[in-house]
């Protein structure tokens, strides 16, 4: 049995434990295509107690995206032959992590300008709102991709002043409020979205805590910090931490699933 040093963030303190062998089976069962719900499955089991002093999150569905993946990086940490510092593409994990950022977290949406006459503010992206985005990929006729994972964020994280909407914490209702949003912002006049769009990423950009979070195609990836190697900045990729990685080689065979981890 492999234990888990103790996971502390700024918003909890995180106990994990290993999983067994029909729960590692289970998940690399998952679609691959189904990260983030493959990620909750995941974080469900492995997570042995949570303790914090903000509601809900208990449930790591409310956890932010950024939050789950330190979380699977500290499971493959403990458990990979490679050690803390895992080797990940042409760099390491410590090429992706910016654990500073954590303490200057903000926990309130905060406010990004006004576009005709409508004055937005953005909060965080959590693991049921990408789980979500992840579900309705098809739903909006043209858009597939990179495209439709930011559609589905700013749909998800951008929200009015004072505008009342539902608590994007559960599956109940929130597959059919993210579609009707993206429909909603798809048919923005082209001006209107450039705006909107730009005013997005550059308050996601202060958001950022523990990984500097972007898209791709696939869903979510972790941008490099930006750092020097012998005077000259490190050229890395974005990466991915799948929860596959997570899995040992012995449950995806038993689950029939291709022996390959990585970002």
């Amino acid at each position: 049995m492999i234990h888990f040093p103790v996971l502390r963030m700024r918003r909890m303190t995180v106990q994990m434990r290993e999983l067994t062998i029909g729960e590692s089976i289970s998940i690399a069962s998952t679609p691959p295509h189904l990260e983030e719900a493959s990620c909750s499955a995941f974080l469900k089991h492995v997570v042995d107690s949570v303790q914090t002093n903000f509601d809900g999150l208990d449930n790591p569905d409310n956890w932010t995206v950024q939050e789950r993946l330190m979380t699977v990086c500290h499971y493959i940490a403990a458990t990979t032959e490679a050690g803390p510092d895992f080797e990940l593409g042409g760099g390491r994990y410590t090429d992706y992590l910016d654990a500073t950022n954590d303490g200057a977290m903000t926990d309130n949406p905060i406010e990004v300008g006004e576009v005709n006459g409508d004055v937005w503010c953005i909060r965080h992206l959590t693991g049921a709102m990408a789980e979500a985005i992840e579900r309705v990929e098809g739903e909006i006729k043209g858009v597939s991709g990179r495209i439709h994972w930011i559609l589905g964020a700013m749909s998800c994280q951008l929200v009015r002043k004072d505008e009342e909407t539902p608590e994007l914490f559960d599956s109940s209702g929130i597959d059919q409020f993210i579609v009707s949003r993206m429909q909603i912002i798809f048919a923005f006049p082209e001006s209107d979205f450039e705006q909107l769009v730009f005013k997005f990423m550059a308050g996601r950009d202060k958001l950022h805590h523990l990984f500097i979070t972007d898209f791709s195609d696939n869903g979510i990836v972790a941008m490099p910090v930006s750092k020097t190697e012998g005077g000259e900045a490190k050229k890395l990729p974005p990466a991915r931490f799948p929860v596959r990685a997570c899995i040992s080689r012995v449950a995806l065979e038993l689950a029939g699933k291709p022996n390959v981890h990585g970002g």
